[in-house]
C-alpha cells in the first residue's frame, strides 16, 4: 500500500517530524509528488518489522523484487491507442471514465469498474491534481491483474475539468498510471514528476497535434534529463 506522510506517521506511531528526520538522514525512502510525500508500505514493513514477512524458499528477496521493470521510461509506456487529446469530460467521474476507456477497449484488464471504482476513492481520500493544470489520477494500490507491469494512459482536456487540483484551478492534462506493484508505481511517479517539473512540457503538450507529438516532446524530454544525469 502507498502511504501518506500522516498515515506512515500513524502507522510507526511516531510524530511527522520524526518521519521527515529520517527521509533527510537516508534511513526511509520516499517519492514527492505534488508537494506530498509517499512511501511504499511494503519496504516500511520489511525495515521495521522484518518478522512478520514471508520467509522460506518461496519468498522473494525485497531488493530483487524491487528492481523489476525498474528501468522503463515513461515514454515507453506512452503509446498511440492511449492518448486522448480531446477530453469532453464535465466532471471527475467523466475524467475517469474517458481515461479508462483505452484501458477496457484493449483488454489490458478484465475488471474495468473496479479499477473505476478504485481511482474515484482514490480521488475522494486527496485529489491527484498536483496543481499547474496537471493531475496524476492512479489507484492506491497496485492492480495484480492488469496484464502489463504499467500501463499509462495520456488526456488533455482543452476546456479545463474541476478535478480538485490543490491550486483549485482547472485540470488540463491527466497522466492516469496504473501498476502491478509498488516499487514500480513509485518509480513511475517520480519520474512523472520530474519530467513535469520541467519548464515548457506542459505548454507544448496543450499545444501538440497529434499523439506522435506528445510521444516524441516526451521522449526527448527523458533523453535530454537522462543525458544530463550520466554527465553529471
Amino acid at each position: 500500500m502507498i502511504l501518506t506522510l500522516k498515515e506512515l506517521a500513524d502507522y510507526l506511531r511516531v510524530n511527522e517530524r520524526t518521519i521527515l528526520r529520517m527521509l533527510k538522514s537516508g534511513q526511509i525512502q520516499g517519492v514527492k509528488i505534488g508537494g506530498q510525500w509517499r512511501f511504499n508500505g511494503s519496504q516500511i514493513d520489511q525495515m521495521f518489522f522484518p518478522q512478520n514477512q514471508p520467509s522460506g524458499p518461496d519468498a522473494v528477496p525485497l531488493n530483487e523484487f524491487a528492481q523489476t521493470n525498474l528501468a522503463v521510461p515513461v515514454s515507453r509506456l506512452l503509446k498511440e491507442d492511449r492518448i486522448v487529446l480531446d477530453m469532453k469530460a464535465k466532471d471527475m467521474d467523466g475524467v475517469i471514465n474517458e481515461l479508462s476507456e483505452p484501458i477496457g477497449r484493449k483488454m489490458l484488464l478484465l475488471d474495468v469498474h473496479d479499477l473505476k471504482n478504485r481511482l474515484a476513492a482514490r480521488e475522494k481520500l486527496l485529489s491527484t491534481g498536483i496543481g499547474g493544470g496537471i493531475a496524476i489520477p492512479h489507484p492506491r494500490d497496485p492492480v495484480t491483474t492488469l496484464r502489463e507491469p504499467a500501463v499509462l494512459i495520456f488526456g488533455r482536456h482543452p476546456a479545463g475539468v474541476d478535478f480538485g487540483a490543490v491550486d483549485k484551478k482547472p485540470v488540463h492534462l491527466f497522466f492516469l498510471l496504473v501498476c502491478q506493484n509498488i516499487e514500480l508505481h513509485l518509480h513511475l511517479m517520480g519520474a512523472l514528476a520530474r519530467l513535469l517539473q520541467e519548464k515548457g512540457l506542459a505548454e507544448d503538450l496543450l499545444k501538440a497535434k497529434s499523439a506522435e507529438d506528445v510521444m516524441r516532446r516526451v521522449m526527448e524530454l527523458e533523453t535530454r534529463l537522462m543525458q544530463l544525469k550520466k554527465g553529471a
